[in-house]
């Protein structure tokens, strides 16, 4: 293949040469990707805002901090001084009733007063099955009380929200949850209640762009999860969407969601998310780089003001396809 040169967008974030070499000769995806990560935030480090933008767990994380900080690229994080193995589910005891009563019988546990507030948040009393879940999360997990009476009133809520009061919570699904939060490291009230906000403010936002698209009443697939969760990270908000949304329907009669992708992602390399920027893009403009104003009395100049739209819509729409022919 002839070399080509590829155009960046105004919005990319620059490193310097020397830098960029140190990247490539450590061949590592994930440290390049946290560099680019750092350098977009000014180097400002979250360890679970960052797990959470890039969707990794705390392990792959620290990983690809430490190759950046082997090599000199960064410094000053805070990483674990020693790896503890992430508990597993199939390495967990089989908690018998009697494990159960010795539990609840030693001194200065915490685990009866975790059960008792469990069965309190709950409103109903667990079964023996459901208490050796609860002392699994606590026991072999190392979840603290805390932290699991926060996740289990989370949970609760949402299973509420989406099935109604007559349905009760999963302990099994307790569990699974469970152990994803050991493993990304939201093992402590602060991370636990931080990831927790994340999460309920961009299920909000996609709500809103779930609106802006028309679509109430019902919970989107899984491939449109992926998509309202890809211009999420664009940093696209509802109005944006609905603007891509309009040219989609205008052009196709109907909502595509790769169609609608194809322009949001065109838009974002261009380094336009502002409902004002994407509008700008189409606004018809005068000689002077205005936009004409409407006036009832000039009816050719409005026909051709709206030809010129069309035109642009039309444009739109085409490199819209060709995006979409392109990432087949």
């Amino acid at each position: 293949m002839a070399m080509q040169r590829i155009q960046l967008n105004q919005s990319a974030v620059a490193i310097d040469g020397g830098t960029a070499d140190r990247l490539i000769r450590l061949g590592s995806g994930d440290a390049a990707l946290l560099f680019l990560y750092l350098a977009r935030n000014l180097g400002e480090y979250d360890p679970t805002r960052a797990g959470s933008a890039l969707h990794w767990n705390r392990s792959q994380l620290d990983t690809a901090m430490a190759q950046l900080q082997e090599v000199g690229l960064v410094s000053g994080a805070d990483l674990p001084q020693t790896e503890e193995p992430t508990p597993k589910p199939e390495q967990a005891p089989d908690y018998s009733a009697a494990d159960i009563v010795e539990e609840l019988q030693t001194e200065g546990s915490q685990f009866p007063d975790l059960l008792q507030e469990t069965e309190k948040l709950l409103g109903r009393k667990l079964s023996s099955s459901n208490t050796a879940i609860l002392l699994e999360l606590y026991d072999h997990v190392g979840l603290p009380p805390e932290v699991l009476l926060l996740l289990i009133n989370w949970l609760d809520g949402k299973n509420k929200r989406k099935y109604g009061p007559g349905k009760n919570l999963s302990m099994a699904y307790v569990r699974r949850v469970g152990y994803q939060w050991k493993e990304r490291g939201y093992d402590t009230l602060e991370a636990a209640d931080e990831y927790i906000k994340s999460c309920d403010l961009r299920e909000s936002q996609e709500g809103a762009i779930l609106s802006a698209l028309g679509i109430y009443g019902r919970k989107p697939s899984q491939s449109e999860q992926r998509y309202l969760a890809q211009w999420l990270d664009w940093h696209f908000p509802p109005e944006s969407v609905a603007v891509a949304y309009d040219i989609t329907v205008t052009g196709l009669g109907r909502m595509d969601w790769r169609y609608c992708n194809a322009i949001l992602r065109r838009w974002h390399e261009k380094g336009l998310h502002s409902p004002e920027e994407v509008r700008s893009e189409r606004k018809p403009e005068t000689k002077t780089g205005t936009a004409r104003p409407y006036q009832r009395n000039t009816l050719p100049k409005d026909q051709k003001a709206l030809e010129k739209e069309n035109r642009q819509s039309i444009a739109e729409m085409q490199r819209a396809l060709a995006q979409m022919k392109e990432e087949n």
